[in-house]
């Protein structure tokens, strides 16, 4: 009988894990979205993409000079390496524009390309010196102040962003909406920004252009679900997947919600098993090791974060991991003093709230609370609604003593358990209860 009641007692505690789990009612079914798994469409995409560049190329053959075949030629190998993530084809491209300017110096199109090239690599600092000397050569101007606010945005200068966008006319316009959302996101008003992305969805409808609609529609199911609007962010990936049938970050964002909100592992592992065979970058790793996590496989999650950092270590990526390698670093694989190491550089490139926060983050773990607790006070606090930013600001306060303020910042994170994920959440609730 004893025997018969720990049994019946383990039972109970399994069954009430998986119903702690389980209380939401499930959005993801395959059906909605199992036509698009497969490589048909992006070899589809891809086959399209290469006839370009095979076009471009026979074209310098015949005129290797030619600054304007070799302009093409590189836009193309930047749209090959968004669809495969061949990162080799971004550096062949910024060759190429790189070659262009020195022949050709001072035009506009070409400094814009290469801008846009290292917000790419997130080399920011590279890219906002491109834009203000395309802004001071005076042509296409509207369009280097758009660019220009970007990189403002992307270094934290909500300021100078802000001043350039009072200057700027055509506000109905689609560019404009997309920096005015990216503005009012990135100050902590996502509701507006929500509105902002709506309103740019809508003249997308209206463009005929299947690229700004995929674009609008995509990030506004990021954008839904940031909002805790799930059911709408899953829908809106499935238009955005009905209108780009290649959509890879849309069936990642479904992944995201089948392993977030439903907990059904088994089904965000086969999307994104799918999406490693077609698209092979670093990033799949790095969800399949939460996933490991969140099922108590920490043998197979450390093997997964393990080949996140071999891959994304890889110099071809330049910036583009720098700040998941910090956090992982900091968090999970004892190397604090690497972590602050990768968010100084990460500061120095990009000194946004976010990246103080990485810098906040890696001196705590390696032991600096008072450090850390400096760096979130001056720059971190009151600067970004940024979820993981929010959690990490409560951990520290907590480990300086400041427990009522802990709390909120803790609390507000736990908001935020969708965008965080299962196991940040399960943190988050263990570090209140130590409070």
């Amino acid at each position: 009988m004893k025997k018969i009641a720990i049994i019946a007692i383990a039972l109970l505690a399994i069954f009430g894990v998986y119903s702690l789990f389980n209380q939401q009612k499930p959005i993801i079914r395959t059906a909605d979205y199992s036509a698009y798994m497969t490589p048909d469409h992006l070899q589809k995409a891809e086959k399209a993409v290469a006839e370009h560049i095979s076009f471009w190329e026979k074209k310098l053959d015949e005129q290797p000079e030619n600054f304007v075949y070799q302009s093409k030629l590189a836009s193309q190998y930047s749209a090959w390496f968004k669809l495969t993530g061949e990162v080799e084809k971004l550096y062949q491209a910024d060759s190429i524009l790189q070659l262009v300017n020195e022949r050709y110096p001072n035009r506009v199109g070409t400094l814009q390309a290469l801008s846009a090239n290292a917000i790419t690599r997130h080399s920011f600092a590279e890219a906002e010196g491109l834009m203000r000397q395309a802004l001071a050569l005076g042509e296409r101007k509207h369009a280097s102040s758009l660019m220009l606010t970007d990189v403002l945005l992307e270094r934290g200068n909500f300021t100078d962003a802000s001043i350039l966008m009072r200057d700027l006319d055509a506000r109905s316009q689609f560019d404009y909406l997309i920096r005015e959302m990216k503005m009012l996101d990135q100050t902590g008003h996502l509701p507006e920004a929500i509105e902002k992305m709506e309103n740019a969805l809508a003249l997308a409808r209206k463009s005929g252009s299947k690229e700004l609609l995929n674009w609008a529609l995509s990030n506004l199911a990021d954008m839904y679900g940031h909002d805790g609007r799930i059911q709408l962010s899953y829908d809106t990936y499935l238009e955005a997947l009905a209108n780009n049938p290649a959509d890879l970050h849309s069936l990642k964002g479904i992944a995201w919600v089948a392993f977030s909100h439903d907990h059904n592992t088994a089904e965000a592992r086969r999307i994104l098993g799918f999406l490693q065979t077609v698209h092979p970058v670093p990033d799949y790793d790095l969800l399949l090791s939460d996933i490991a996590a969140f099922e108590n496989k920490p043998d197979e999650a450390m093997a997964y974060r393990q080949s996140f950092i071999a891959k994304a270590s890889n110099p071809a990526y330049g910036n583009m991991y720098k700040a998941y390698l910090c956090n992982l670093k900091a968090s999970k694989m004892g190397q604090a003093d690497e972590a602050c190491t990768i968010a100084e550089h990460e500061v120095a490139e990009r000194p946004h709230p976010m990246s103080y926060g990485l810098l906040a983050w890696a001196e705590y773990q390696k032991g600096d609370k008072a450090a850390a607790l400096d760096i979130i006070e001056k720059h971190v606090m009151n600067q970004t609604q940024e979820p993981k930013a929010i959690y990490h600001t409560g951990v520290i306060l907590a480990g300086n003593g400041h427990k009522k303020e802990a709390k909120k910042y803790l609390e507000e994170a736990l908001g935020a358990s969708f965008e965080l994920g299962p196991v940040a959440a399960m943190e988050i609730k263990e570090d209140l209860k130590r409070l």
